[in-house]
């Protein structure tokens, strides 16, 4: 029953965000009705810090919500309280009187507020829009939770409702915009703000923020309704779980399994490339090495196979934690193997990189393929503080599958990915290294999960 709570807790929280953000929006908006213009810019300060204030509280979360669409919300407010200061810096006398007829300027309305705010969060929306896949924000919760695919159902509906949500801000606020400055251009007389620029540049913002409001209310019980369906592979349907994954390694090869071996086990959506060996048990906190062994054994029948810990997924998703293991098969182990289950594939490194640009694997083998690179080139080129081993700028070195048994590197540690995301071959690498372990916090949650194995 708690996991149906967390998964339904997670749903309703991205309706809250929703109204977090737009709502501040909105009030910054509407306020400018009564707060005098000279003081505006610190009320859209104030909002942006309350912002400030509640990501970083989501980022100690076990299981986080997506707040990338406050993030988005909290850098249109600040930069929308940095133009209406510049412009009541402009306002006074040693500028405006100098460039404009005092008689054509009104000092008691230097601005309206939803001229500023509405154009500044379209731009920064559709930027983050248009930058989802390298937006640092994402980055950084995939560093402590790992990919959507890893973190469940849960991780996925984040991942796409918080860029549907940013999508349907630059389209709300485009078309706010576009009708504000309009009336503005064709309608306005600055002398004072008369019922129906009251309507256009205050209320109507206001019942397209409650039209809104309702759109994703009704938005999000759908979601809820189709995540309580008993179908095939849903959530559901496995209950609360563990999955344990053995990445399987014989000499420069990797084991893959298609998905027409399983045909009549195929789930709709999920007919990729996957490693053959994985199974659900019942909800477990650590699973040891041993249990791995045994595991792997009635899998494959293969007794003396090396398994070694991965990593692990115990964050961030409220249905299933997953535990990732290396199977080191050597090659009577491989033709053993290969003999009981001839349609399975053995595949190099490169053709793997290959399948995952093609989609051709599945989004869990994938993150662990890209984990794995990612770390392990992570460690053989940086120190832990992200130095050179090496005084050679943007040395790379080599990599090779087969040598993975033999890399003394932890693969759960979660400063090799913030590692290989900043660096001593990074621009700014001191200012950002600052910059985000005291601004953004990201340092502060590396640091509080070193090292764990959980196993």
């Amino acid at each position: 029953m708690q996991r149906q709570l967390d998964n339904g807790k997670g749903i309703f929280l991205l309706w809250l965000n929703w109204l977090l953000g737009s709502g501040l929006v909105t009030m910054l908006i509407l306020l400018s009705l009564w707060v005098r213009p000279l003081y505006m810019p610190f009320v859209a300060f104030g909002f942006q810090l309350v912002l400030f204030i509640l990501i970083r509280h989501n980022r100690s979360r076990r299981l986080p919500v997506c707040y990338v669409y406050p993030f988005v919300i909290s850098r249109a407010l600040f930069w929308s309280g940095t133009v209406m200061l510049a412009i009541n810096l402009c306002y006074s006398h040693w500028f405006v009187d100098r460039i404009f007829n005092p008689e054509e300027i009104n000092p008691d309305i230097p601005f309206i507020t939803v001229l500023i705010v509405m154009p500044l969060t379209a731009i920064i929306s559709l930027w983050a829009h248009t930058h989802r896949k390298t937006l640092s924000f994402c980055r950084d919760c995939k560093m402590r939770h790992g990919t959507p695919a890893e973190r469940g159902f849960l991780g996925i509906l984040f991942t796409r409702e918080g860029q549907y949500q940013i999508f349907v801000s630059t389209v709300m606020s485009s078309v706010i915009a576009i009708c504000a400055w309009g009336y503005y251009g064709l309608t306005y007389v600055n002398s004072s703000l008369s019922s129906p620029d009251r309507f256009v540049f205050f209320w109507a913002p206001a019942l397209v923020w409650v039209a809104a409001a309702i759109y994703f209310a009704m938005r999000y019980m759908g979601i809820w309704s189709y995540y309580h369906q008993d179908f095939e592979g849903s959530a559901t349907r496995h209950g609360k779980s563990t999955q344990v994954r053995f990445f399987i390694i014989a000499d420069n090869l990797i084991c893959l399994r298609s998905p027409e071996v399983n045909a009549d086990k195929m789930i709709p959506g999920k007919s990729y490339l996957d490693t053959p060996v994985s199974e659900f048990i019942p909800r477990r906190e650590r699973i040891s090495t041993n249990d791995a062994e045994r595991i792997f054994s009635n899998l494959t029948d293969l007794d003396n196979a090396d398994i070694r810990f991965f990593y692990s997924n115990i964050s961030g998703n409220a249905d299933c934690n997953i535990f990732h293991f290396f199977a080191f098969l050597n090659r009577e182990e491989k033709a053993d193997y290969s003999r009981r289950n001839p349609d399975d594939r053995w595949v190099t490194f490169r053709d793997l990189a290959q399948m995952i640009n093609a989609k051709q694997l599945n989004p869990l083998m994938s993150a662990e393929t890209l984990k794995l690179y990612t770390v392990a080139m992570a460690w053989k080129t940086y120190d832990h503080n992200g130095r050179r081993r090496y005084r050679i700028k943007h040395y790379r070195p080599t990599f090779h599958i087969e040598d993975v048994k033999s890399w003394d590197v932890n693969y759960n540690d979660p400063t090799w990915l913030y590692v290989a995301d900043n660096n001593q071959d990074t621009p700014f690498y001191h200012l950002r290294r600052i910059w985000r372990k005291y601004i953004n916090g990201v340092g502060n949650y590396i640091e509080e999960l070193q090292p764990n194995d959980n196993i």
